[in-house]
């Protein structure tokens, strides 16, 4: 029987990363106008997501801005990842997940300027708009590990941002007591904790690769269990045993100009291997 596992990896993965950031745009984006419109509200956001492959740590990326049709109070995007921490996603052979994982955010897209990331005085890499509105990031070098800044061209419809330091986050870990290949409905995961404010993105399968699991975690916790109705999908799917096969950690940076508010997630995956 085929595994699922490599269906719900790195490219997936990375998406479903950029997805809670997305969700959230687009949650605001359907909320009724506010009659007044406060200057400390926000009425455009700036996406961006930036990735690093396990092992390589060859970096990819990509970035979305949109004019919000509501103006919304700041202080309820200061949640990146929202009511997605703590959730599980379950698949299997005869039933795969559903819903996209590369939703696009609400509201009117806009025309942002070119991104250059920098280290220092030296110039990282590009993340530049092409003819189709799509970000490419042009970078050799893997994903710096420290000292990552961004800086954005302003372009009229979205405003120029500088000197913005990039939180890069660092490759997970599982806790050395931690066996990533006894994985039971019952299981306590464990891994070296990373920042508050910060997710952690757990994928794995059942022993004969039938059934698959993806969750979402405070990766400052350190420690997550399924919750009930997860433990419930995977017994009834006849999951009893299985692996951890990936860990990715998802740092947020968030920075402000005017009106607009520019968030930038990194993921930084470690693979595990299917066991």
């Amino acid at each position: 029987m085929q595994s699922l596992v490599p269906q719900l990896t790195t490219r997936k993965l990375i998406r479903r990363a950029g997805l809670a950031t997305a969700a959230l745009a687009l949650l605001l984006a359907g909320c009724k106008p506010p009659q007044q419109v406060d200057q400390t509200k926000v009425d455009k956001v700036g996406l961006v997501l930036l990735s690093a492959d396990s092992g390589s740590g060859k970096a990819s990326g990509q970035a979305t801005f949109v004019a919000l049709t509501a103006a919304r109070a700041e202080e309820l995007m200061r949640s990146p990842f929202g009511s997605e921490i703590g959730t599980c996603t379950v698949s299997t052979n005869q039933a795969p997940a559903t819903g996209s994982v590369t939703t696009t955010p609400g509201g009117a897209s806009l025309l942002a300027g070119d991104i250059t990331l920098r280290v220092g005085d030296n110039v990282y890499g590009l993340l530049e708009r092409g003819e189709d509105g799509r970000y490419t990031l042009r970078a050799t070098d893997p994903l710096p590990a420290t000292g990552l800044s961004l800086k954005l061209a302003g372009t009229g419809a979205f405003p120029a941002f500088a000197g913005v330091a990039v939180n890069v986050g660092q490759a997970p870990a599982p806790a050395d007591a931690f066996d990533t290949s006894a994985v039971t409905v019952g299981t306590e995961f464990a891994w070296n904790p990373g920042t508050v404010g910060a997710a952690l993105l757990l994928v794995g399968a059942s022993d004969d690769g039938s059934v698959a699991y993806s969750c979402l975690a405070d990766d400052a916790a350190g420690t997550f269990r399924f919750p009930e109705t997860t433990r419930d999908e995977l017994t009834s799917a006849g999951y009893d045993s299985g692996n951890l096969a990936t860990l990715a950690r998802i740092s947020a940076t968030q920075a402000r100009s005017g009106s607009a508010l520019l968030l930038v997630n990194t993921v930084r995956l470690t693979d595990l291997g299917a066991k």
